[in-house]
């Protein structure tokens, strides 16, 4: 092979800068992220948890670069609206979702006319935090460990009742499932949110609930309701002396998260580099002691991990509810 004139090597070099400068964007993007107001969308009216999450992301996200983070508030149909907003958003991780794992998981089952995929068209970047779930009886229920409480429903089939947050709500497959995997037979009494659930449960009006520690540690302490096991594979230091329900019924294990979302198509980079500064800002001793407060133990993961752990939970909802034949749409 013939050698090149020295007056090409000149030519060589300036190519070799150009291409150069050519793919510094994708590098300086990332540099440069944010370069405007980042709009955290929560799919939730104010004051729920994904809500406090969000403010309390707003309040840190990405402080020493001068990001401006925003939350907007845009509830309905389970999540729906929020999530197909930022679903149809610029993969430019300027409009991100402040999400729950069953409007991901879950709602693609529930939900049969969404014009959006959640599954499909979204990016999992960080977790928040796992949310406690508890199950909680009414003080005068006459089980008083969560193995007399299965002895108990088993003995009396269709007499035992929960309350839910409404059809298809966490609250309501996890006892739902509870009674497909220990083979028991329970009354459903739907309400329009937890809060009212939690109420009819206060005052004796149904039997049983499960949900977050947020929702129940308070009235636990002064023996209101009396918390009977968590949901999770093992017991939780922030309801101690509470088993967990795989102790009687092994293959009965439910978890609940919160989660941060992007629009699909974002860049690998970006999403570990907003994954970095999620995990940095739930492990600040503040944002901790808050989250402790509402139930939530932060878990950090990789963005990786993240969409296998979500990919595990879409498996068994998606199989629960086909199997229960529920549906709100």
């Amino acid at each position: 092979m013939k050698k090149l004139p020295r007056i090409y090597k000149p030519l060589i070099a300036a190519c070799t800068a150009m291409a150069t400068m050519l793919a510094a964007p994708a590098v300086s993007a990332q540099t440069d992220y944010p370069n405007k107001p980042v709009s955290l969308v929560v799919p939730f009216a104010p004051g729920g948890s994904t809500d406090i999450f969000g403010r309390l992301i707003a309040q840190h996200y990405f402080k020493d670069k001068g990001a401006n983070a925003i939350v907007e508030n845009v509830p309905g149909a389970g999540g729906n609206i929020g999530a197909a907003r930022v679903a149809r958003a610029a993969p430019d991780g300027h409009t991100l979702e402040i999400g729950a794992m069953s409007t991901h998981a879950m709602n693609g089952s529930l939900y049969t006319s969404l014009n959006f995929g959640p599954m499909e068209d979204f990016v999992p970047i960080a977790m928040l935090a796992q949310a406690i779930n508890v199950i909680a009886v009414k003080p005068s229920f006459p089980a008083q460990t969560f193995q007399e409480l299965i002895e108990y429903v088993r003995a009396h089939p269709g007499e035992v009742n929960y309350s839910s947050g409404g059809i298809g709500t966490h609250n309501h497959l996890t006892l739902a499932l509870l009674e497909e995997r220990a083979g028991l037979e329970m009354v459903h009494i739907p309400y329009k949110g937890g809060g009212p659930a939690v109420t009819a449960l206060l005052q004796g009006e149904v039997d049983m609930f499960a949900g977050g520690a947020s929702l129940l540690l308070r009235h636990a302490e002064p023996g209101n309701v009396r918390l009977i096991a968590v949901t999770e594979s093992t017991p939780s230091e922030l309801v101690p002396g509470v088993p967990s329900a795989s102790d009687i019924v092994p293959d009965f294990v439910v978890t609940n998260w919160y989660g941060v979302f992007g629009p699909k198509g974002m860049d690998p980079e970006l999403v570990k580099a907003i994954n970095a500064e999620i995990n940095r800002i739930v492990a600040l001793p503040d944002v901790a002691e808050r989250l402790s407060g509402m139930g939530m133990v932060p878990n950090p993961v990789s963005p990786e991990k993240l969409a296998e752990i979500l990919d595990q939970d879409h498996q068994l909802w998606s199989k629960t509810i086909e199997s229960l034949d529920i549906s709100n749409h």
